[in-house]
């Protein structure tokens, strides 16, 4: 029995000593890459323009700066005043030709019957046969030009270009438009954006490489982007680029960032936050110092953790240190 116990009580010594040591950590050097930031602006990834198609007054807008919309979507009509009475003339039209053949169809059917009968002379049913033809020319004709006019009364529906975000309205309800004037420009909301970048990141900046943006605007948030494409010509001395961002980018058209762009590779301390305490503004590690744990002070590089949760630690640690986490 006193054998037994001796054997749990050295077991659950040791789960202890276990659960202990894993607190513990080995203070190592990793291999950090500097960066350096680069104030870039963001453009429109692709931008359209929707243009009237007619001359006409604005009669219906249903847009305005900072909405969002769907390719397909109605944004503005215009009204034609000088289509729709031709319409409404051309259905006149139609409704008479269409009354007229099939009176004349009527009458063709009887006298047939009685030419048959010898009741009728061929020339006159050879006439009202051609009479006919020609009725259903002008109805066809007719029909037409009104399915035309009512395709060009459909050009005033102006409709989005793209899955997009409205970034100027030109025009008001009541705008007399011409043909080709812009209503409302629009950039899309894919998911890309476009950065134009300083002409001394060009060696730096390639595609597929992955990046820190940093929205100082909005709070120092920082987004990871990816270069999906470089432009191969400056654009005002500028190098054009586009970047794919998770989830998209909340920011507006012609908005400055900071690109971290990367400079180089260096050796130095990472140490997770989780073992870095602060009392009265002082950053503490518990570091061994014989058999026992001491607070030691430190100085971080930075008062926030990285995208790892990790802590550079500039001074206060070294190589092979170990460390444990704070009570």
């Amino acid at each position: 029995m006193a054998a037994t116990r001796s054997l749990l009580l050295g077991a659950a010594f040791a789960a202890l000593a276990l659960s202990a040591s894993a607190e513990v950590m080995t203070v190592e050097e990793s291999v950090v890459m500097d960066y350096r930031p680069a104030v870039a602006r963001i453009e429109a990834a692709d931008s359209a323009t929707a243009r009237s198609r007619l001359q006409g007054v604005v009669s219906r807008l249903s847009i305005d700066e900072g909405d969002v919309v769907d390719a397909g979507q109605l944004v503005a009509v215009v009204t034609d005043a000088t289509i729709a009475p031709s319409i409404s003339a051309l259905a006149s039209r139609i409704e008479g030709l269409q009354a007229q053949i099939r009176q004349a169809e009527e009458d063709l059917t009887r006298n047939e019957a009685l030419f048959q009968q010898g009741f009728f002379p061929k020339a006159r049913l050879d006439e009202q046969r051609t009479n006919l033809d020609v009725l259903k020319r002008n109805l066809s004709s007719a029909q037409s030009e009104r399915n035309a006019l009512g395709a060009r009364q459909a050009e005033g529906r102006i409709l989005a270009p793209a899955d997009a975000k409205v970034t100027g309205v030109n025009v008001v309800e009541g705008s007399v438009v011409s043909p080709g004037e812009v209503i409302a420009t629009f950039a899309t909301v894919n998911g890309v954006v476009r950065l134009s970048l300083p002409e001394r990141h060009a060696a730096q900046i390639s595609e597929g490489e992955t990046f820190a943006l940093r929205l100082p605007t909005r709070g120092g948030d920082l987004r990871t982007a990816t270069i999906v494409k470089v432009y191969p010509e400056l654009r005002n001395g500028e190098l054009i680029a586009d970047a794919t961002v998770p989830g998209g980018l909340d920011a507006l058209v012609g908005e400055r960032v900071d690109v971290l762009a990367p400079v180089g590779e260096r050796r130095a301390i990472l140490v997770p936050k989780d073992y870095v305490s602060t009392r009265y503004g002082v950053d503490f590690v518990r570091v061994q110092v014989g058999d026992r744990f001491v607070d030691a002070p430190i100085a971080l590089a930075a008062p926030l953790a990285d995208t790892e949760g990790k802590y550079e630690v500039l001074t206060g640690l070294k190589p092979g240190d170990k460390i444990e986490k704070p009570e």
